[in-house]
């Protein structure tokens, strides 16, 4: 079975939009919202350790009196770089959008995720991305976050360049319910086991918030 495929950019564009401040691409990115505080990360599912990067970059906005922005991919990377191993995802582009909303996000980017992009370095992801096109002062991730061509970016080379192009960075730790480290994966396998209470756990909220989320069925059979 094939990977979930995402609606295309274009397709939910207007629906985007109507649901809060959301960009399609870097160039849609105004002046006036440049130097923020930025989260990044694929947010697949919106589970409890999400939710955590939101809280934090919604912190440091408010403290700095910032716009908080919440940049994210489409499609799932791994359907770039390495289409065998991509996922079936937990919620649509359009939910992940709905959600980083909903919690409070002031603007959502979506990166289309291209072999362009899967082959920029990290330092040029960094002065590309964060520096020149979103001026970044304040830059939120999880502690295991990797970025760039080959995962080649971590948080160490994440905080040189922030030193280097003025935002701070918080890696912020991974959110544990119940002893274990939630995580999209955890709960594709809670899923796929039929345990649909642990999933719930993870995600903090029931599984059918998503109407667009793919049934228990399929997620078994990926």
């Amino acid at each position: 079975m094939t990977a979930q495929s995402s609606p295309s950019l274009p397709e939910f564009a207007s629906a985007l939009r109507s649901s809060g401040t959301t960009w399609t691409g870097l160039r849609d990115v105004p002046s006036d919202w440049q130097g923020g505080a930025v989260t990044m990360g694929v947010f697949d599912g919106f589970h409890r350790g999400h939710a955590a990067l939101v809280r934090r970059v919604r912190e440091r906005a408010a403290q700095h009196e910032l716009p908080s922005v919440l940049l994210t991919f489409d499609p799932h990377p791994l359907t770039v770089t390495c289409p065998e191993r991509a996922p079936r995802q937990l919620a649509s582009l359009e939910e992940r959008v709905r959600l980083a909303h909903g919690l409070g996000i002031d603007a959502v980017l979506v990166l289309p995720f291209t072999a362009a992009l899967a082959g920029m370095a990290a330092d040029d992801f960094a002065d590309r991305v964060l520096g020149h096109a979103l001026r970044a002062r304040a830059v939120v991730v999880g502690e295991n976050f990797r970025f760039g061509r080959g995962g080649g970016g971590d948080t160490a080379l994440l905080g040189r360049a922030g030193r280097r192009l003025g935002f701070t960075l918080d890696a912020v730790p991974l959110v544990a319910h119940d002893g274990r480290a939630c995580s999209s994966t955890l709960i594709r396998s809670c899923l796929a086991a039929g345990d649909l209470k642990g999933a719930e756990e993870l995600l903090g909220r029931p599984w059918r918030t998503a109407t667009s989320a793919p049934a228990i069925d399929d997620i078994a059979e990926h």
